[in-house]
């Protein structure tokens, strides 16, 4: 019985790790402090234009009461908050952020949610 009861916790903890290793890998979600540093390194961002990007992606975030909002709602949101980034980048730099958004998220087949019809 101790036996197995070990060797669960071990593949628990194996699978945890396993777990944790991958989203590190893949930057994890909701680390935008993590981003605007990046974007203030590759795009030469001033303290200023780092503290109201950080005040525009905050406004972004859902409320955590409530309904979680559809997604038009949320599309409007990003749209907003895209007027409101290139109004703090210069040209210069909103052209790199656009560059880097499009590096970050490769397309995605619109529609059906990209599944398959079958």
């Amino acid at each position: 019985m101790k036996k197995q009861l070990l060797t669960l916790v071990a593949m628990a903890l194996l699978t945890s790790s396993a777990c944790v290793a991958q989203d590190q890998q893949r930057g994890g979600r909701g680390q935008r402090g993590d981003m605007t540093e990046r974007m203030k390194t590759e795009l030469g961002l001033s303290d200023e234009q780092v503290a109201q990007l950080k005040e525009v992606y905050s406004q972004m975030r859902p409320s955590q009461q409530g309904e979680r909002p559809s997604r038009e709602e949320m599309q409007k949101k990003r749209e907003e908050a895209d007027a409101k980034v290139k109004k703090i980048l210069t040209e210069e730099q909103y052209a790199k952020y656009e560059k880097m958004r499009k590096e970050r998220r490769p397309q995605r087949p619109q529609g059906n949610g990209g599944q398959e019809k079958q």
